[in-house]
């Protein structure tokens, strides 16, 4: 069972952990033992910071209340992570207003121990990680994030806000109800925003204006955002501009396009699930994107991208395509035509590939991307992962037909070479199927 504050950051937060911050630690059992023979208090100070710093951040400020000689300790620690656990599978329910206050005062309690307790301190703060929950307690919390951004020195920053009910649960009037909440937030905390390193969003909906350009504008240290089921309306445009961005990663969010306009410290982006039956994504100068990571389970309504025109400019390293066993949605291209996009590739990895699917379309890479060092395909028609009912694929827009019917490519003339390629993994057939 996970506990209610933890050392390391969490997907989601726990049940039965929500309040365990005000329970006695058996450290506190050392006061009462507290006299001339105390050797442990005698250790020099970065002995102590060693041993605290091993701690629960609950725990770690407990050893406050041990002895003069430890009240300052927990003020000299580097790295701070105040989160509200970690989701327990086995006793997984949705959490009620009541969880998320009861989460919110834990770690409004632990913030306040910690952080408000360091104003006479002289050391840097390397790392500041929180996460909690959009709600109750909120800018309570925020506020002395703010004023710890402001008064003291903070290295990097990280802050994860989870929403009281999970996306699969989410209505149209909850993310709207969470978009307010964060507004509020954002309006009331801009401070604790402004020094933010990273910043892991959910579940909520923001007006149009002026929406996420203003969270853009006032994270002017982000370098590492996602955002997760995320929008400003259904179908609208996000434009994003950051000068020290580096890490981008949009999934499941229903906006009409994504239009890179100028991220030029960018390497990193992941995208996944869009519901546009156009070119969902455009890269404008994206001058040092290496890696990109692509999830999608094409509807037959998408459009089939071509990558030449898709990735713009961009001259990537990696690539890295999940077909979510459905529809191949990339469109094969003449090596003339990826000159510009593949001249740079090294690493592709194909991902859930149907069963049904012929690999011939999947030659246009090896001869399209000369300098590529490593292929790897994984072939997956695993029944837990696929729709499979007839009713249910019609629903929800699915093929009936073979799932790369439409893809034409010839195959390359026999005495074709590839000089550079050096590891290539095909993995997932039945025996009975012929490579």
């Amino acid at each position: 069972m996970s506990r209610s504050l933890r050392r390391r950051p969490a997907a989601r937060p726990s049940i039965k952990a929500l309040s365990s911050y005000n329970r006695w630690s058996p450290l506190a059992n050392l006061a009462e033992e507290e006299d001339q023979s105390d050797r442990l208090s005698s250790l020099p100070d970065g002995v102590l910071l060693d041993i605290v710093d091993r701690l629960d951040i609950a725990d770690a400020a407990r050893t406050r209340t041990l002895a003069r000689r430890w009240k300052q300790i927990p003020t000299m620690l580097s790295r701070i992570f105040i989160t509200v656990g970690s989701l327990d599978n086995e006793h997984k329910r949705e959490l009620t207003c009541d969880d998320v206050a009861r989460a919110n005062a834990t770690v409004l309690g632990a913030t306040r121990s910690v952080l408000e307790s360091r104003t006479t301190s002289l050391c840097t703060i390397n790392l500041l990680c929180l996460q909690f929950f959009l709600g109750d307690g909120t800018v309570s919390i925020g506020q002395i994030v703010a004023n710890t951004m402001v008064t003291e020195k903070v290295g990097s920053a990280e802050l994860t806000l989870f929403t009281m009910k999970d996306t699969d649960r989410c209505t149209n009037d909850d993310v709207l109800t969470y978009g307010k909440q964060f507004k509020s937030f954002l309006d009331a905390c801009p401070n604790a925003f402004s020094g933010l390193a990273r910043l892991k969003l959910e579940n909520f909906r923001l007006g149009e204006s002026p929406g996420f350009p203003e969270i853009f504008s006032i994270c002017k240290r982000l370098e590492f955002l996602r955002l997760f089921n995320c929008d400003m309306g259904m179908l609208s445009l996000l434009e994003v501009s950051h000068p020290l961005l580096r890490e981008l990663e949009i999934v499941r969010c229903y906006f009409e396009r994504v239009d890179l306009k100028w991220l030029p410290k960018l390497t990193v982006l992941t995208f996944s699930l869009w519901v546009s039956e156009h070119d969902p994504l455009s890269l404008d100068y994206v001058p040092l994107l290496q890696t990109l990571s692509i999830t999608h389970m094409a509807r037959l309504r998408h459009k089939v991208l071509k990558l030449s025109e898709f990735l713009g400019k961009a001259t990537i390293s990696h690539l890295n395509l999940n077909f979510l066993c459905e529809k191949i949605w990339v469109k094969p291209e003449e090596p003339n035509q990826l000159w510009q996009v593949f001249h740079k590739l090294r690493h592709v990895t194909l991902t859930h590939i149907s069963e049904e699917c012929d690999l011939n379309w999947t030659m246009f890479i090896l001869q399209g991307a000369p300098s590529l060092q490593e292929l790897c395909i994984k072939v997956w028609d695993h029944l837990c992962e696929m729709t499979v009912n007839e009713q249910e694929r019609i629903k929800y827009g699915l093929s009936n037909e073979k799932k790369d019917a439409h893809i034409l490519w010839r195959a390359p003339a026999s005495d074709f070479k590839h000089r550079n390629l050096s590891v290539l993994r095909v993995f997932g057939f039945h025996g009975r199927r012929r490579l």
